[in-house]
């Protein structure tokens, strides 16, 4: 009998870790404390600074994130319900929606048209250093899945990232709504770390145990692995101010509360500033990474700082 060889193929471990993608899942119960204004412009740093190719996953119905890249003629185009078939781009309800027409109760097998995973995201600005940013446009129709229950929805976000053809993306920002339903915990399911974006005041103090313990909660049953990697002060005010010392006692409350658990919770170092330059740039649609504004540097500087503690950056990636 003829012996038949097969070739072997050989992967580099290097190319390996070069194709590992990092997922962050930006997430607060409590609305307000600028996590969509992180997202965006973390991703955008990540881009600009660091010529990565990222992928923003804008998950909250509210759409912020999309309004904040896309023109308004773009966003309706994506989320226009009477163009389906001949749409472009879709959105992140067509994904939960569409890609799945029934689940088979039996076996948990998914039945349904499958779409091309080029199909649900769009790559709306590229970077000087070859660096591209694109966006999964969100929908206002995503409320819908926050009612369904997670067990039917948990895997969807992970799953498609998990696609063959799931493009090239290093880095994958999930802008999440701030809630904890069962579109969070898909978000969760395919997030490896979580950052939790919060205004030192009075109201933290309650929004993070919530998050921790809708984690515990479904961390078993629906087999989420990812870790919170750091809680993020945001909107912080100028120093010298009454607001910065009011801040600056609440951060030191926080700090304590999140040391004192067990497993403890991260802190970040780093500190994202209130500035008026963020409510500009939604309006002009145009993170502040990518303006060429010198007067923005410094805070540019500081989401630079939330890269490099977050380990997005450098060889950690």
């Amino acid at each position: 009998m003829r012996t038949r060889y097969y070739p072997v193929m050989l992967v580099d471990p290097a190319q390996e870790k070069k194709r590992h993608r990092r997922v962050l899942a930006v997430q607060n119960v409590k609305g307000g404390v600028g996590k969509t204004t992180v997202a965006v412009n973390l991703a955008s740093l990540l881009v600009e600074r660091y010529s990565k190719k990222v992928l923003l996953i804008d998950a909250d119905p509210q759409c912020n994130a999309s309004l904040y890249l896309l023109s308004d003629e773009q966003f309706l185009a994506a989320t226009d319900n009477d163009s389906e078939a001949t749409k472009e781009h879709g959105n992140l309800w067509d994904l939960f929606h569409k890609d799945v027409k029934y689940i088979d109760l039996v076996t948990g097998l998914r039945h349904g048209p499958r779409t091309s995973f080029r199909r649900y995201y769009r790559v709306v600005t590229r970077g000087t250093g070859g660096g591209s940013l694109s966006l999964v446009c969100g929908s206002a129709r995503l409320s819908d899945i926050q009612e369904m229950g997670p067990e039917l929805v948990v895997s969807r976000i992970r799953d498609w990232l998990r696609s063959a053809s799931s493009g090239e993306a290093e880095v994958v920002i999930i802008d999440c709504p701030p809630s904890t339903g069962s579109l969070t915990l898909s978000a969760l399911k395919a997030a490896d770390d979580i950052l939790v974006p919060m205004s030192p005041d009075a109201f933290a103090l309650h929004g993070l145990p919530l998050l921790l313990q809708k984690l515990d909660q479904y961390r078993t049953p629906l087999r989420i692995k990812c870790r919170v990697a750091g809680v993020l002060f945001t909107l912080y005010p100028p120093p010298g101010t009454s607001a910065r010392s009011a801040a600056d006692a609440y951060a030191k409350r926080i700090e304590e509360a999140c040391r004192d658990r067990r497993p403890s919770v991260p802190v970040l170092a780093a500190r994202v500033s209130r500035d008026d330059a963020y409510p500009r740039s939604f309006e002009q649609r145009k993170p502040l990474p990518f303006s060429s504004d010198p007067t923005l540097k410094p805070l540019i500087d500081e989401l630079d700082r939330v890269a490099k503690d977050m380990k997005l950056v450098g060889d950690a990636i």
